[in-house]
């Protein structure tokens, strides 16, 4: 699929289960080129290049390892009726996110098909599905479903390539609206993404490389391990896009463990917490970290520690509200030049996209998600 000057989006074995920075497996099987339709149905290519045939209308979809997959089908349809299973995690997710309330029906997609973190086709099988969206590098697990006679459509976590955090959303969403025909709110996405970051660099264009701040992002962290992310990695595009020098882009690709003297040579201006962990800012702020001095690191020192939001679905990855990650991230690094107040462009943004009117309480959970988020 051709995504093209789409603005700028993450993971994981545990974040996309698949948000890894290495993105070019191929699936074994190799399917027909001419593939043959009935007026029922229709052939899509998949983003590691199988034509895939699929029912012209698709109401049962099982999301796997792409964790955040199933709130780009909300954005394109504005429904998640449709979504009849999803990996355990993404369940969570959702559980604590603002979309359990505006489409409740995301709660009732099954995760027993998930069983010691792999696809049992026994359960998987029970729901039915008409379609099975997949990590492209979870070669075993597309192998297996095509094989138990499940269409499978295969999906890159991460356009590494692409400078721009939402290039990997954009294409998401595009072959979403390939496979359901729904175009309308996947045009206004891509034209709000494309004028948010215009409207950020147009201001960030003059800023010398000093100016901006050194930071970083803390994907995964508890008292024992410490895994930041860098090059080829949601959180590097992030910053890039929003005005800020990632601290980890020149020694770590991807996503890595490190030790606490990495991060003290570092030394990053601000630290931002993913929602695939449960630390919080006041865990580093307030030295509740068995074994670990966080204080000696200036964003600590200056209190520059904040936990990425979770709207529709967790902000670091791709999700439907990357125009507003862009917006909050900009203004964390550059308070100066970014004056608006994120709490009303959140909620004129969920009225004039979602529809939705939120009430002041939801912003702050939006703004502040609890750990249960990542458990």
């Amino acid at each position: 699929m051709k995504t093209k000057n789409l603005l700028a989006a993450t993971a994981l074995t545990v974040l996309l289960a698949g948000c890894s920075s290495d993105d070019k497996a191929t699936p074994k099987q190799e399917t027909t080129k001419e593939a043959k339709t009935t007026v029922e149905e229709q052939v899509v290519t998949d983003q590691i290049g199988r034509e895939v045939t699929l029912p012209k209308e698709i109401d049962s979809v099982v999301v796997g390892g792409i964790l955040p997959y199933y709130s780009t089908w909300y954005v394109a349809t504005n429904s998640t009726k449709e979504i009849v299973g999803m990996h355990p995690n993404s369940y969570n997710a959702a559980e604590n996110s603002i979309l359990a309330k505006i489409s409740p029906d995301i709660l009732r997609a099954d995760t027993s098909f998930v069983k010691n973190g792999e696809v049992n086709i026994e359960e998987l099988m029970k729901i039915n599905p008409q379609v099975y969206i997949e990590h492209a590098n979870d070669e075993a697990t597309i192998d297996k479903v095509t094989e138990a006679g499940i269409p499978v459509v295969g999906i890159q976590a991460i356009d590494a390539a692409a400078a721009e955090p939402l290039a990997t959303f954009n294409s998401w969403l595009e072959l979403t609206s390939q496979m359901t025909g729904t175009v309308e709110r996947a045009n206004r996405f891509l034209a709000e993404g494309k004028k948010v970051q215009a409207q950020l660099d147009e201001k960030l264009k003059p800023l010398a490389e000093k100016d901006k701040p050194r930071a970083m992002v803390l994907f995964m962290h508890d008292d024992k391990t410490i895994t930041v992310t860098g090059r080829n990695f949601f959180g590097n595009q992030w910053l890039n896009a929003t005005g800020a020098v990632d601290v980890a882009e020149k020694d770590i690709q991807g996503k890595k463990e490190v030790n606490l003297e990495q991060i003290y040579a570092w030394n990053p201006d601000i630290i931002y917490i993913t929602n695939f962990t449960q630390t919080q800012p006041q865990d580093l702020l307030e030295g509740k970290v068995e074994g670990q001095d966080w204080s000696q690191i200036k964003a600590v020192q200056d209190g520059k520690v904040y936990k990425i939001p979770l709207g529709i679905y967790r902000w670091s990855p791709p999700n439907g509200d990357a125009p507003l990650m862009l917006k909050w991230m900009a203004q964390q690094n550059h308070p100066q030049l970014f004056d608006y107040k994120m709490e009303d462009e959140i909620t004129t943004y969920y009225k004039d996209f979602y529809e939705y009117d939120l009430a002041a309480d939801d912003v702050q959970d939006i703004l502040h998600p609890s750990s249960a988020a990542a458990k």
